[in-house]
Formats: structure tokens, sequence, C-alpha cells
């Protein structure tokens, strides 16, 4: 990953019994992730074939409709983040020829190691106190909105993944297996199509409740997900290793 990406990991969790690493809901997983990545670097600087996905979605009328998902034209210096962004696969409609799913994004567990300007409210939370009350519940916490995903892909019968699943384990002779990596570096995305793509920040309770899971400091008050401490303490956010990560192949 460009360095600007900074040393942040993934780690996602599902309520259901549904296979992580399975080529769908890999393909989900890349288009949730690929798109932070794009947010600091550009879409086709993100993971490999995302910049094609997403662009070929919005293709048709159809398709722009149901893709919210937008980019900027001119993205802002790239803020590099620590710590571990925490996801949740709630709800999930799979076929044999689609996967229709909906996301939590908990961002709560990110941070800024190295701010370099006053933070907008948008931006990922850092380790200074918090005066602006745009970013202040009406207790006084800092915000940890969660996001909403809702992502549909469906597989295209006249293209085919010609090269192995980059969630393939391949085992080395006399090696072990490696530890799972942060991105994938081939495109996994070959032979889907994106057909909705869309987020919201909302008080969503199965995010927020989930969330308190796996930061148990974490507090709910009025407006959802907010951090016990202004300024928040790096402490409690530890960066903990991608699951289930990438496997790398051979890089097409």
């Amino acid at each position: 990953m460009p360095p600007e990406v900074g040393t942040y990991t993934n780690v996602w969790a599902t309520d259901s019994p549904i296979d992580l690493q399975s080529e769908p809901i890999s393909v989900i997983r890349a288009a949730v992730e690929g798109f932070a990545v794009a947010l600091k670097v550009g879409p086709y600087n993100s993971y490999p074939g995302y910049g094609r996905f997403v662009d070929e979605g919005t293709e048709t009328i159809q398709g722009k409709a149901d893709i919210s998902v937008e980019l900027p034209t001119q993205l802002e210096p790239a803020i590099a983040v620590s710590g571990t962004k925490h996801y949740l696969l709630y709800d999930v409609v799979e076929t044999a020829t689609t996967v229709d799913a909906r996301i939590c994004e908990v961002a709560f567990g990110i941070y800024q190691p190295h701010p370099t300007h006053p933070r907008k409210p948008y931006e990922p939370a850092d380790l200074r106190p918090v005066t602006d009350p745009r970013m202040l519940s009406p207790e006084g916490h800092i915000l940890a909105t969660p996001e909403m995903w809702r992502v549909r892909i469906e597989r295209d019968p006249e293209r085919t993944q010609t090269a192995p699943s980059s969630t393939t384990t391949m085992p080395v002779t006399g090696e072990k297996f490696s530890e799972p990596e942060r991105y994938p570096n081939r495109d996994i995305f070959e032979g889907w199509t994106l057909k909705q793509y869309s987020y919201e920040s909302m008080q969503e309770p199965p995010c927020n409740d989930w969330a308190v899971e796996q930061y148990p400091m974490a507090l709910i008050d009025g407006l959802g997900l907010v951090y016990p401490t202004n300024p928040i303490d790096a402490s409690y956010l530890p960066t903990l290793p991608p699951y289930p990560g990438w496997t790398h192949g051979p890089s097409m």
C-alpha cells in the first residue's frame, strides 16, 4: 500500500455462518476496504481492479442511480492512520449469481498518530483535545458514528476469473503459511459487476451494540457511539492483525 495510507488494519466479523474468504464475500470486502484507500490515493491506486470495477458499475443509467458512493474529483492530502477498522457483515442475501450485503463500518479504532492540521469533522480522530461542537455529542463526548454500507454485486457470465482467488492460500515447499496480508495484490473483482454501492452515517443499533463488544470502553449516548475520553487515548486503540486478511500470490 502507498505509505500515505498508514498502518491501520481491517478486521471483519459476521453474525451468521458466512465464509469471509469465499470468492463473492471477498469481492464485497475488497469493495468496501478499497473505498477507504481510494479516498486517500485515488481509485486506480487503490486495490487492484478497484477503479475499473467502480467505473464499469456506473456506465448505465441504472448503475448511476444505485451507486451513490462518489470520490471527490480532487483528493485532499492523504491522512495516514493507525489502529484497526472493524466491519460487521450483518445482513447478507446470497444466490448462485448475486450477493446483497449490509455492513457496519466502525472506525472507532483508527486514529491519526501524527496530525498535520486542525481536524475537520469528517476526518479520522486524532489524539488532541476536541472543543469543536460539531465533533462532540451534547454530553461532550467525541463522536465515533458508524457507517452503514449496502453493496450488491452480480456475477458476470461473460467474464470469468482467470487467476486464482487472492484469498486462496498457496503453500510453498518447505515453508509455513504466511500471516494474512493487509490488502490483496491481485484483481479479485474480475468476473463481478457492481450493482449497488452506498453508505451513510447513522445511528444503527446493530452497529453500535456490536462496536461496544469490540471496544468495551466505548460509550453510547444520545447521538450513538462515542469515545470515553477527551482527548482520545491510543492505549485503547491497538492495531490488531488483519482478519481474515488477504493471501498474496503471484501478481498478475
